[in-house]
């Protein structure tokens, strides 16, 4: 394998704002030049929440490989965060678009594919708003076995003595998966702002994952439903507080646990053993015969609301009690049948982000 130095970029994500947001680190990687195990080390030297590792694009206007690691140097098959940061990367700076101005401001849209485990991942840019999109590679599911509030307590022994911990006492919380490998247990406190509150960094709470669907990374993430803001012609966007906690950290921007917790709510809370799968899974997206402009395009498509389905919107805003805000948003397509059974058509994550430093690896 060829040596460095390998060129990397800072940035938080889910923020425009420097020392806000969610930390990132995309590695630039050059053919195979980098191992697996290589780049787990590198993980873990970053110690961000995810390291991203993005490569060359084979020619022009073709797919770029992202692989995902985590700061314990796991892969992960997805993680919002990450790809919006690359998407804002590739777009800011290795192939800026020059911007003609306010008139272009919402037709001037950049987009490309991204190829990670979870499948292609088709990622959109606006230069005039500075959003960075992707169409989320889902395959959301429910699990059987819910999270009783004991488990919950074991992990966040403190609140136990929030006098209002007596109106959770009997719950129990849903278990889900937005795909595969990526799962967290919903914890609705819009009713205790109190308990919300006293949360600390902590492990996940012990949960039973369907047996198909192990193993699988587990989060917890605590929410609050906040309000709902109308105007005439355009979606209700749902506004949430949210706060990920899991292995002992608490994460400022969490792209996948939003995108569940919005799949979850735009299906109105069904019960356990709900899925929804796309209706041509990335694999079969890859071999259908398309081109990646086609499937960007047909993304697109989905994304201004020419589908036949109902939009919901979700403005959540995560890491406020760490001092670092995040301002997610997540629209999720939901698509009801003659029989009158929802199921998701469509999931699109954005945000905003903000390159902080560029540097090289050296010496591997």
């Amino acid at each position: 394998m060829a040596s460095g130095p390998h060129t990397f970029v800072t940035m938080v994500v889910f923020s425009p704002e420097k020392f806000q947001g969610n930390p990132l680190a995309v590695v630039s990687v050059h053919g195979n030049a980098l191992s697996q195990k290589r780049k787990a080390q590198i993980a873990r030297e970053f110690r961000f929440s995810e390291t991203a590792f993005l490569h060359d694009a084979p020619g022009p206007g073709q797919p770029r490989l992202l692989e995902i690691f985590s700061e314990t140097g796991e892969e992960l098959p997805f993680a919002g965060h990450p790809v919006i940061g690359a998407a804002y990367y590739i777009f800011s700076y290795l192939e800026r678009m020059h911007y003609g101005g306010p008139a272009d401001r919402d037709t001037q849209k950049q987009t490309a594919v991204l190829l990670t485990k979870a499948g292609r991942i088709p990622i959109f840019f606006n230069p005039y708003r500075q959003v960075a999109a992707c169409a989320v590679p889902f395959n959301f599911h429910i699990h059987a076995h819910r999270v009783p509030i004991n488990n919950i307590i074991s992990t966040q022994p403190h609140i136990q003595i929030v006098p209002t911990i007596d109106k959770e006492r009997d719950k129990t919380f849903p278990l889900v998966s937005i795909v595969k490998g990526m799962s967290f247990v919903l914890v609705d406190l819009s009713d205790n702002a109190e308990i919300f509150g006293a949360l600390q960094a902590a492990k996940s709470p012990e949960a039973e994952l369907d047996t198909k669907w192990s193993p699988s990374f587990v989060g917890c993430m605590y929410y609050r439903v906040l309000a709902k803001s109308e105007q005439p012609g355009e979606p209700a966007i749902h506004n949430i507080q949210a706060r990920m906690i899991s292995h002992g950290i608490e994460d400022p921007g969490t792209g996948s646990a939003c995108c569940a917790l919005a799949c979850y709510l735009a299906l109105g809370s069904p019960g356990p053993g709900a899925s929804s799968e796309p209706e041509k899974p990335a694999e079969e997206a890859a071999g259908n015969g398309k081109d990646d402009a086609e499937i960007a395009k047909k993304t697109e498509e989905l994304k201004l609301g020419e589908a036949k389905t109902e939009r919901k919107v979700f403005g959540i805003q995560q890491g406020v009690e760490m001092g670092r805000l995040s301002t997610i948003a997540v629209e999720v397509d939901v698509k009801t049948n003659a029989q009158g059974k929802k199921s998701i058509a469509n999931v699109i994550l954005s945000g905003r982000a903000n390159l902080h430093l560029k540097g090289e690896i050296l010496g591997f």
